[in-house]
């Protein structure tokens, strides 16, 4: 017991004196929630903002005073568009989508035709962009009163055509949240995670091996399960720092939130904070086992590094899976790591309890994996000299 504790001082100390280790840690776990939040709070911030602008761009519009009409009686107000509309959309000068209207389009709705609209935007102009939807919504409303209109003349009642009163119930718990925008979050936590200890893994392994220092620690009269725990437990110490340094990154990161869409749905309390720790510190133990495994044979810094970002691949392609079952989730979800984590992340953010059977599952899942990992490094442990 005495010799693994001190294997596990001796790979704590390595480990933090590692720069890049020490940076990667911090860096994934300080800094990338409140950065994504950042980013959201901004973007949804853009989003809105056109949404309540209440001016549309127009080239054209003496040729459309039916349209005229109807524009300034939803309360916006039109402004002519530059000639240039063009070059100063591409320079981002302009924030807004231009609406063309052609010099025959009042013509072509008198004689019983259709007329027709442009909307002119640069799609590398976001800004503009985000202005496309609230003017298609302002058409289309203008559309349809042309329709009513036209159908009225015609003697038909409106009444003929409105039979059915259609209206929507949400049905949801109550404790429920929206967390619509907030799910990308655990794949951000899970890919901390991964990244938080892999450079402590590849160091105390493949990186002590390039330097000559992994030879004489196995000298020592120490079995390989003290060496493989001494080992293990300093890379799971890492990455379950990272994970609780990430989690609780979430309490300042609200203060970034500027939006208040995204500030009523990003609702994060201590209980979804043990929440996260419940359901991420078994997977970031069977992760540091995992990554110290897939290093333990390479024999340089670099190629235990290839291995260990294919690893890192693995998450975005897993937490993609949901989207190939839409509706209610299959049960063999739980069963699968990284998947189960999502899932119950999700929930957390939702308000939701998780289940007892769930987190069971998953903690027996990560327990397995750490076992099967452990097992394989203590018998390569002492056979990775001599090759």
């Amino acid at each position: 017991m005495k010799a693994t504790l001190a294997i596990l001082r001796k790979e704590l100390r390595d480990a933090l004196r590692d720069r890049r280790t020490l940076m990667v840690a911090l860096i994934s776990s300080l800094l990338g929630v409140p950065l994504m939040l950042l980013i959201f709070s901004v973007v949804l911030t853009q989003v809105e903002s056109q949404e309540e602008k209440r001016t549309v761009l127009v080239k054209g519009i003496e040729h459309a005073r039916g349209l005229e009409n109807f524009i300034l009686r939803q309360g916006y107000q039109i402004k002519t568009a530059p000639d240039d509309y063009a070059a100063k959309s591409q320079s981002k000068e302009l924030d807004q989508p231009v609406l063309l209207i052609p010099d025959d389009f009042d013509e072509k709705l008198a004689s019983g035709g259709k007329g027709v609209l442009e909307i002119a935007f640069d799609t590398s102009n976001r800004q503009a962009e985000f202005g496309v939807r609230p003017l298609r919504r302002l058409l289309d409303g203008y559309s349809q009163e042309l329709a009513t209109l036209g159908l009225a003349m015609r003697g038909v009642s409106l009444e003929l055509l409105q039979r059915l009163d259609i209206r929507e119930r949400h049905i949801k718990k109550p404790e429920e949240r929206k967390a619509t925008i907030t799910t990308m979050l655990p794949m951000m936590v899970l890919m901390a995670i991964v990244l938080g200890g892999m450079y402590a893994a590849i160091d105390t392994t493949a990186g002590e091996r390039e330097r000559g220092s992994l030879e004489p620690l196995m000298m020592n009269p120490v079995s390989g399960w003290q060496l493989t725990i001494g080992k293990w437990g300093a890379v799971a110490i890492v990455g379950m720092g990272v994970v609780v340094l990430t989690i609780f990154s979430f309490f300042p990161s609200q203060w970034l939130i500027h939006n208040e869409t995204l500030r009523a749905e990003f609702q994060f309390n201590f209980k979804d904070a043990m929440g996260f720790l419940l359901v991420l510190l078994p997977l970031a133990a069977s992760v540091a086992a995992i990554q110290i495994a897939i290093s333990l044979d390479c024999k340089s810094y670099k190629e235990a590094q290839v291995r260990n970002q294919l690893v890192t691949m693995f998450i975005p392609f897993v937490s993609l899976v949901p989207i190939l079952f839409p509706g209610r989730e299959p049960s063999w979800f739980q069963w699968v790591p990284v998947l189960s984590q999502n899932q119950m992340m999700n929930q957390v953010l939702k308000g939701e309890t998780l289940s007892v059977v769930a987190v069971g599952i998953a903690f027996l899942v990560c327990a397995l994996m750490s076992l099967v990992s452990l097992a394989y490094i203590s018998q390569k442990m002492r056979r990775v000299v001599m090759h």
